[in-house]
């Protein structure tokens, strides 16, 4: 679901972009920010995966579920994941307005659209009804952390958390019979 969840991302991104710009091609991309030989992509925004966290507040919903009037199936609880997700702007000498633009587009873009509800991904739709975005604030100290973590130089970004991407595993575990009265072989 990680994989739908920001690709889903990055196309609403491409298509927003294309529209609001009159673009020919695709400006967002999702892919390391550094590759492994040490060179950055330019002239993209590149959006990456920084961090994964477990929604705690979701943690204990139950993973049983009725069958038929006599059985239940046991389950796994499914797991709310929320992604940090960053979006930098790798625009460099006179094209560094044009990624300035392009991040001011996609925070005006998350601002109007904080909830989002997908549509056109059968696979993604099916799985959630929505997915909330919200700006995550960092401070001096931590920005220094993740871009040496990284391995970049500081670029135009915006740190973003996505809630909640269910993952859950669909086997059942076990059945379990339901409670029956005794007296009147009714099932409860």
């Amino acid at each position: 679901m990680i994989d739908f969840t920001l690709g889903y991302l990055r196309d609403l991104l491409n298509q927003h972009l294309k529209v609001k710009f009159s673009l020919p091609d695709n400006k967002v991309v999702l892919s390391n920010l550094v590759e492994n030989d040490g060179s950055i992509g330019e002239d993209k925004v590149i959006i990456f995966l920084l961090q994964i966290d477990e929604e705690s507040s979701l943690k204990n919903m139950g993973a049983n579920r009725n069958m038929n009037s006599s059985t239940f199936s046991k389950s796994n609880p499914p797991i709310f994941l929320n992604l940090h997700v960053f979006f930098c702007m790798n625009f460099k000498n006179q094209k560094y307005f044009e990624g300035l633009t392009y991040l001011s587009a996609i925070i005006s873009f998350f601002q109007t659209n904080k909830i989002i509800k997908p549509v056109g991904y059968p696979d993604f739709s099916n799985r959630f009804d929505k997915i909330s975005i919200e700006l995550c604030k960092t401070t001096y100290d931590q920005m220094s952390n993740i871009w040496s973590a990284v391995g970049a130089k500081l670029l135009p970004s915006a740190l973003y958390k996505i809630r909640l991407v269910d993952i859950q595993d669909t086997n059942i575990i076990g059945v379990i019979p339901s409670v029956i009265n005794p007296q009147s072989n009714e099932t409860h």
